[in-house]
């Protein structure tokens, strides 16, 4: 029987989007920018550019600025996915320093 529910579950497992559970509005999505910064459209990108602002050239990043409001749709650590406020295109991801609560 254990092996039937194993199986069961793993069926479950590999039908869920990877991380489904991380990816759902927050109670209070919408936050201010506080300072102008970036969103990435993957995470590694925004770490790249932090680390090298160089990188910004690339075309995977858009520039945030302070004042704009976002929604936030998923939370990694220090680090938001979030929506422009009137738009619902992918999110992109940003660091928690550039935005308010």
């Amino acid at each position: 029987m254990n092996t039937v529910r194993s199986i069961f579950i793993g069926a479950l497992l590999l039908t869920c989007p990877a991380g489904a559970q991380e990816h759902r509005f927050e109670a209070d999505p919408i936050v201010v920018v506080r300072e102008n910064f970036v969103a990435c459209d993957v995470l590694s990108q925004l770490q790249r550019v932090m680390d090298n602002p160089r990188f910004l050239l690339s075309g995977e990043c858009e520039p945030l600025r302070a004042g704009d409001q976002v929604r936030i749709y998923a939370r990694r650590g220090p680090y938001f996915c979030i929506y422009p406020h009137d738009r619902t295109s992918p999110c992109k991801w940003t660091h928690e320093k550039a935005l308010s609560k």
